[in-house]
This record gives structure tokens, sequence and C-alpha cells, in this order.
């Protein structure tokens, strides 16, 4: 019989050790996407004292998938000291990420404690500390992270809360720590707000009733809610996004099943990826049934609505939006393998598990061979991109306004204006969008494809009315002499 300070020992161990691979194969640079320039440039803002919504990104509303106005205040407030320490240097963002990332293994290991035998919690904590895929995510500044934290860290206290007796006697220390973490779930992603109809889901099934806990809690939150609206901002752009369409689930159902199998990429063959995917998906889905006969709790319930929710928003993320319910879904194929009808035995459960696990390391070893452990070479980093920022910086007037691809990371490198133009087929439409804002310069680069198959023929049609300013291997910049009439 293994002692709880032998496995607090074991488990500080694997964490320890996961934290000093992702420190040490940490890697220079970031790719293109831009989020991260949304939250350093909302970081800047905090640090400089001036208003949060100020980033000089300019939303463009037909194209809104590409992110709102402004960002919630969570992450960004995380990335303000190190902002102001250490400038644009991201190499400490990342590591800040990284130790996130380590908190959030030891919550998962106090939350399934008490679910799991302690040696399919070590295993499903490896399972996760070492996946290529979270490693490959710690590359990228991004809001993800946090939130996987501060969402976990709701779920510990609200299954903290409801144990037996602690409801009574801690009831309002316990909501109040659970409304503050709520909120700061939903102030890092908004999609955290589902912990309240969760709660409230959880009450009725639980209490028949809401209970004191679930009101005080709620009643946290929202006053965090109205202060940040108060103080730092109200967005309404993500329901630009919004709009549920039936061919839209069924293209999201589509995808993100497909995505899912991302997480065991072997590095090497996808049908094997693919069927190992279904398997183990058949295994998690099986758990949640089990679970769901057994007993529901927030577990159960959040993620259902989770899923409902990305599979009407209109804008796929792919393997991204599942990362919140991916510790769930592991958790509930350890849970499925144990109660799968077509093994009832004991041994056979055992070998079962042991082969699955044995291919999903086999899988990580694969797909860690062939993976680039050296700089970024797309992104902010290479060489004709900061050749780019520096022509703008050196040669751009302050109040110009750009047209990028990648307008949130142009404007944190730059100080300029800029926005995003939309595949408007109607040129008419995007020449209008551009007097609307007062454009001064397009840029059209090759990295992106947008570009290379809407941009460039625009611009070749109405050359007479641009005049090339500036060229590199990767990037044309385009003044606009004289807009043709409407």
């Amino acid at each position: 019989m293994v002692s709880d300070k032998v496995k607090n020992l074991i488990i500080i161990t694997i964490i320890t050790v996961v934290g000093v691979f992702y420190l040490s194969t940490m890697r220079e640079g970031h790719d293109w996407g831009d989020d991260f320039s949304a939250y350093i440039n909302h970081a800047k803002n905090i640090t400089k004292g001036i208003d949060y919504k100020t980033t000089r990104y300019i939303y463009n509303p037909f194209y809104p998938s590409l992110g709102p106005r402004v960002y919630p205040p969570v992450f960004p407030f995380l990335l303000a000291p190190l902002y102001k320490y250490y400038g644009l240097d991201l190499t400490p963002m990342k590591i800040e990420n990284a130790l996130i990332f380590l908190l959030f293994l030891l919550v998962l290991y106090l939350i399934f404690k008490k679910e799991l035998s302690f040696l399919s919690l070590a295993i499903m904590l490896v399972i996760i500390g070492f996946s290529p895929f979270f490693w490959n995510f710690k590359d990228n500044i991004k809001s993800d992270v946090p939130f996987l934290f501060f969402l976990y860290s709701s779920f510990l206290i609200i299954i903290r809360a409801y144990e037996t007796d602690k409801l009574r006697m801690f009831s309002i220390i316990y909501s109040i720590l659970a409304g503050f973490l709520v909120y700061l779930a939903y102030g890092t992603r908004n999609i955290g707000f589902l912990l309240i109809p969760s709660l409230f889901i959880y009450d009725i099934i639980k209490f028949k009733k809401v209970s004191l806990f679930f009101i005080i809690t709620t009643l946290i939150f929202f006053i965090f809610i109205i202060l940040q609206s108060v103080f730092l901002y109200t967005d309404i752009s993500y329901r630009d996004q919004f709009a549920v369409e039936f061919k839209i689930i069924l293209r999201n159902l589509f995808l993100y099943a497909r995505a899912l199998s991302n997480i065991w990429d072997n590095g090497y063959s996808k049908i094997f990826e693919g069927i190992f995917s279904i398997i183990f998906s058949i295994f998690s889905f099986i758990g949640y049934i089990a679970r769901i006969k057994r007993r529901i709790t927030i577990f159960e319930i959040f993620p259902a609505l989770y899923l409902i929710s990305v599979l009407i928003w209109p804008a796929n993320q792919g393997a991204r939006f599942l990362i919140p319910i991916i510790p769930l879904y592991i958790f509930y194929a350890f849970i499925g393998i144990e109660n799968s009808f077509f093994i009832n035995q004991k041994g056979a459960q055992k070998l079962i598990f042991t082969i699955t696990m044995a291919i999903i390391f086999i899988s990580y070893i694969g797909r860690y061979t062939t993976l680039d452990y050296g700089y970024i070479r797309e992104g902010i980093g290479k060489k004709e991109t900061k050749e780019l920022f520096d022509y703008i910086r050196k040669n751009t007037q302050k109040n110009d306004i750009f047209i990028f691809q990648k307008p949130r990371a142009l404007a944190l490198y730059t100080d300029r204006n800029a926005s995003v133009y939309h595949c408007a087929w109607d040129y008419k439409e995007l020449w209008k969008y551009f007097k609307e804002i007062h454009v001064s310069y397009i840029i059209a680069g090759e990295p992106f494809e947008d570009d290379r198959k809407f941009l460039r023929p625009f611009v070749e049609k109405y050359r007479n009315n641009f005049e090339e300013t500036y060229s590199n291997p990767d990037f044309k910049v385009y003044k606009i002499k004289n807009p043709p009439p409407l």
C-alpha cells in the first residue's frame, strides 16, 4: 500500500519532469496566429495606464471571425507584469503559460484523486502532461491554458463545496471563492459563463432547488462582471459571429470529430491515428454514460453545454476549441474501459488498459520524432517580417491606416492602425470599406493564401490606383494613390 506522502511525491515528480521538459524545449518566435498580439497590446495598455480598448486594431464587421474588438482582461493582466519588465520578449510570457499549465496538472490531480486509482491518475497526468499536442501549444501566447486552469480550479472548489457537510459549514466561503474563480474563467474566455448554467442544472438535479451556494456564487460572479464593464470594457462583437444554422452544426460536428484525432497524431500514419481516435472515443462515451447512470455532477453537465456551444459557433477553431474538455475526455475513457460490457473480466480490463496506454506512448514517441524543436520559421520572428515592420515604423506616419492579413500583429509591432480586408467579390464593396476607415496602405503577403488568391488579383485589377512602396520576398506594400469612384 503506497502512502499518501509517497503518492504526493510521485505526482510532484511527474509535474516537475513535465515542467523541465517544457522549459528546456521552449522555441523562439511565434506563429502568425495574431491573437497573441491582441492580448499583449491589452497588457501594454494596462502597464501604461491607458484605455484598455485602444489597441490600434480596427475591427472589420464584415470579417468578425478574425476576432472581437476587445479581448477579455484576465489573461492580459497576467501578461502585464511581464510586458512591463521584458517588453516584447515573448519567452517570459511562454514560460508563464507553461507554469500555469503545471498548476493545472496539480489541480487535475486534486480533482480526480477520489475518482480514479492512483496508478490511473498518475498515467492520466503523464498522458496530458507529455502530450505532443499540449507541448506544441506551449509556444503559443494564448488564453487557452489559463482558461483551462481557472475552469478546473472552479470545478475543484464546486466539487469540494458539494461534499457532505462542507456545503452547510463553509457555504459562504466556498461560494465567494467559486464566484471569483468562475469570473476568472469567464474573464479569460467568455465561454466560461457556461459554468453558471452548469452549476444551476447541477443544483436542480442534486437538491431539486437552487442552493445558497449557487445564489452567492452567481452574485459574486456578476459583481465582478459589472466591475469589469464599468472599469474596463463591454464588448458585443462576438455576437457578430453568432448564427445558428443546421449546416454549420453538421460541418462543425464533422470538423471537430476529425480534429479530435489530432490529439493522437503519431507523426506517421493518419489511418492509424483515426482508428485509435475512434476506439478511444468509444471508451470515453461508454465512461460518460456509466458516470451518468451512477451520478451526475458538474463534470457531466459542463462538457455537454460546452460542446453544444462550439457546435453552433460558426468560427471553427479545430482542436484548440476542444482543449477544455480533453482532460474529461481522457478521464471518461479510463472509466469506459472499466465499464465496457464486452470487457467484463478484471484481467481483460487490465490488458485492454495496458494496450491502450502502450499505443498512446508509442504514438507520442513517433510524433516527437517528427516535431521541429528549433526557431519557429514562419511568423513575426522571420527576417522578412522584421524588415516589413521596420520599414513601416521608419517610413510611414503614426496616423496611417493599414490593411493586413494579421492586423493585430502589425498594430503591436509597428504602432500603426490596422484592419483586415474581407473577401468581397464585389470589389466596390471592398473599396467602400477602405474609404470608410480611411485606408492608406495595403500589404499583400506571400505566406497567406487569401492574399495570393484574392488580394493579388484585386491589386492587379486596380494597379493604377496603387503605388508599390516596398517589397521583399514575402511582402509587398502598396500605397493608395487615388481610390476609384464608386
